[in-house]
């Protein structure tokens, strides 16, 4: 190894169902050359059975450049063992980092003994190997809750004074807004919500003009000798989806009709409906690059204030306001 190396490290997590049967805290794994070495190590005093924090650990390159480099490569290699195995992993790419050291307080330690101090990052870091590291680990702050007793109480008492049957889009909705309180991902938090929002919208058929269009269209497919049987089905169930209106337009409907003139991070509700259908639209399809996770992160919070909103249109004179 040269006089000065570099290493990486790369904390993941496995999913609660999952584990490696392998009962060291340490194991070596091949590498393209033998100029360096990558170990897989559980990130406590476990085995790599017990653990579900792990580490990928490279160290031997002259730059930081290389060791980054080389982290993405095994990083990638290790992704497609894991997905290969139906292992679930966390690679920390849209988790919360945790706390960052002062970089006073670090270099005040690293004088006084020799050794980095290094924040425990969730995900991939590089650093200049030198005696081993000393790491700093700090979870993300939650935040509580509280609400006060008189406000739980008013509205309450309002409910208990408004008795109403609750709809089975309702039911099914309420379900999908409690659980999104209990997901890690902001990303999971959001698209419940989502999910919450769509299981109130009830699509209604498209005006009789643009019915008889697509109809027309319909007819168009139906008689034409080209098409085989396969893709006249297909465009007929496209075209027939068509007759009623889509869920974009639903959830524009029921956001106007439902919440009126209420905003949601300073837009309209109909505004705010089509940010966050938008925000959908690229987590479920995959659009690259993803929504940054701090931005679906302020809208999961202005989503769960719109979504508790719908489900208490009744109540929407008491409680919080948006």
């Amino acid at each position: 190894m040269p006089e000065k190396s570099y290493a990486f490290r790369l904390r993941y997590t496995l999913s609660p169902r999952d584990t490696v049967n392998c009962f060291e805290s340490s194991l070596k794994l091949p590498t393209t050359e033998s100029d360096y070495e990558v170990k897989l190590k559980a990130n406590s005093d476990k085995t790599i059975e017990a653990s579900g924090s792990l580490v990928l650990h490279g160290a031997g390159w002259a730059t930081p450049e290389e060791a980054e480099h080389f982290g993405h490569f095994y990083a990638d290699v290790l992704a497609r063992t894991c997905a290969r195995l139906k292992l679930g992993v966390d690679f920390g790419d849209r988790a919360a980092k945790g706390g960052w050291l002062a970089k006073e307080v670090s270099d005040d330690f690293s004088q006084r003994t020799g050794r980095l101090m290094l924040t425990d990052v969730h995900g991939l870091m590089i650093y200049e190997r030198t005696n081993p590291p000393v790491l700093h680990s700090s979870e993300p702050v939650s935040l509580v809750q509280g609400i006060n007793l008189d406000r739980f109480l008013s509205v309450y008492d309002s409910a208990l004074g408004r008795p109403r049957e609750i709809s089975k889009e309702e039911r099914t909705a309420l379900l999908l807004f409690n659980a999104s309180f209990f997901p890690n991902s902001p990303d999971g938090r959001f698209m419940l919500l989502m999910m919450g929002i769509e299981a109130l919208m009830k699509k209604q058929e498209q005006p009789d003009k643009i019915k008889a269009i697509i109809r027309g269209f319909i007819s168009a497919v139906d008689e034409n000798p080209d098409l085989g049987t396969t893709e006249r089905n297909d465009l007929k169930s496209i075209l027939g989806n068509l007759l009623k209106e889509s869920f974009r337009q639903a959830g524009r409907r029921l956001v106007e009709k439902k919440l009126g003139a209420r905003k949601y991070k300073e837009m309209s509700a109909r505004e705010f409906f089509e940010y966050c259908y938008d925000l959908r639209s690229k987590l479920v399809h995959g659009k690259v690059p993803l929504p940054s996770r701090d931005e679906v992160s302020v809208a999961a919070v202005k989503l769960e204030a719109m979504l508790s909103d719908l489900l208490s249109t009744d109540l929407l004179d008491v409680g919080p306001q948006p």
